[in-house]
C-alpha cells in the first residue's frame, strides 16, 4: 500500500470508503471504495483532510482489503435465518430473518477474536431477536490484513456456523395453579395468570389451559397432565414453589417429568425456579411467585429459550451465575 498526494491521485480508484462527519448534523460517505478520482473531487478530499490517497501495490500480495476480510468473516458466522446486510466502510451485518433467540457460539467466536486484527462482534447468546434486527458485525482493524489471520480463522470456524437465530416454535402454554387457599375461594388469584400471559404474548405465545389445584402432590401431577393434554407446548406451575415442608408442587414435577434439570438457579430475584422436561420434551417450569413481581427475573431468561425450543442443560443454568444478577 502506498500513500500518494491527493493533488496527484487523479485516475486512482480510492481503496476504501471515505466517511464525512459533522458532529449533530451529518455523518455520510460522499465516497466509496473503488471511485476513480476526478480533478472535480480533489477540493472535497482535501475538505475532509485528505491530504494523501492509499493505492495498492504489487508487494501487497498475501494480504487482503478489509472488505474482503468482512466478507470472510461472514461466511464463517453465517447461520440459520440470518442474511448479510450491505457493505459499509469495510463492514458487513448480519440481521435476522425471522423473530427467535439468537444464539452464538462463544468459544469459538473468542477464539477467532483472538487470532489478531480480525473481529466478529455480536450481541449477547440467547438473545431473543425480531425480524429486521441487526444481529452482528463483522470486520477487520487495519485496511489490509494478512492473509493468514483469515485461514486460521477458518480452521477454527471448521465450516460450521458460529451464529444462527433459532424461531420461536413453541405457541401454547398451559398454568397450573397450586394453593389450597386458592381453590377453595378464600383469595382470588387474579395476578399470575394474566402476568404468566402478557410476559407470554411477547412471543407470539397463547394460553390454552388454567387449572386450580389444592396443595396435594396427586391433584397437582393430574392439573399437570390434563393441561398438557389441552395442547400446551409450555407448562408453568405457580404456587408451593419456596422450601417450606408443604410446599409439594417442586415434588409433583419431578414425578410427572421424564427428567429434571435443576430445582434452584443462580439467578436472582428467581432462584426457586424448577426446570424440567417431560418425555416428549415439553418443558415444564415450576415458577416462585417472586419473580411476577418485577422484571428482569430469571423467568424472563428462561423463557425465551423455552418459547425457542432451546433445550436448557445444567450446566447452563450453572452458567447463569455470571450476570444473574438481575434486581
Amino acid at each position: 500500500m502506498k500513500s500518494i498526494r491527493t493533488q496527484d491521485a487523479v485516475g486512482h480508484a480510492l481503496l476504501h470508503d471515505l466517511v464525512r462527519i459533522v458532529i449533530g448534523e451529518v455523518k455520510d460517505t460522499p465516497f466509496r471504495r473503488g471511485h476513480v478520482i476526478t480533478e472535480e473531487d480533489i477540493p472535497k478530499l482535501l475538505d475532509l483532510g485528505k491530504e494523501h490517497i492509499f493505492v495498492m501495490e504489487p508487494e501487497d500480495e498475501g494480504f487482503l482489503h478489509e472488505e474482503d476480510v468482512a466478507r470472510a468473516l461472514y461466511r464463517m458466522a453465517d447461520g440459520e435465518n440470518m442474511h448479510e446486510g450491505p457493505m459499509a466502510q469495510g463492514k458487513i451485518e448480519a440481521i435476522a430473518d425471522v423473530d427467535g433467540l439468537f444464539k452464538v457460539d462463544v468459544e469459538r467466536l473468542h477464539a477467532i477474536n483472538s487470532i489478531g486484527e480480525l473481529t466478529i462482534v455480536t450481541r449477547f447468546n440467547n438473545t431473543p431477536v425480531k425480524a429486521g434486527e441487526k444481529l452482528a458485525g463483522m470486520r477487520c482493524i487495519p485496511l489490509l490484513l494478512e492473509e493468514q489471520q483469515v485461514e486460521d480463522a477458518k480452521k477454527i470456524a471448521n465450516g460450521d456456523p458460529l451464529l444462527h437465530v433459532k424461531p420461536f416454535v413453541r405457541k401454547t402454554m398451559g398454568i397450573v395453579t397450586t394453593g389450597s387457599e386458592v381453590f377453595e375461594g378464600r383469595i382470588k388469584d387474579a395476578f399470575t395468570p394474566p402476568i404468566i400471559e402478557e410476559r407470554c404474548a411477547e412471543f407470539g405465545v397463547t394460553k390454552v389451559a388454567h387449572e386450580i389445584v389444592t396443595d396435594n402432590t396427586d391433584d397437582i401431577v393430574a392439573a399437570i397432565d390434563k393441561v398438557k393434554a389441552a395442547g400446551a407446548d409450555i407448562i408453568f406451575c405457580t404456587g408451593g414453589m419456596s422450601v417450606d415442608p408443604d410446599d409439594l408442587t417442586p415434588g409433583a414435577i419431578k414425578r410427572y417429568a421424564d427428567r429434571v434439570v435443576t430445582y434452584g438457579l443462580p439467578v436472582l430475584p428467581g432462584s426457586m425456579v424448577c426446570i424440567a422436561y417431560c418425555a416428549d420434551g415439553t418443558p415444564i417450569l415450576g415458577v416462585p411467585g417472586g419473580v411476577l413481581f418485577s422484571k428482569p427475573t430469571a423467568f424472563d431468561e428462561i423463557l425465551p429459550r423455552l418459547v425457542a425450543d432451546d433445550e436448557i442443560t445444567k450446566e447452563d443454568c450453572i452458567r447463569m451465575g455470571h450476570g444473574g444478577f438481575l434486581g
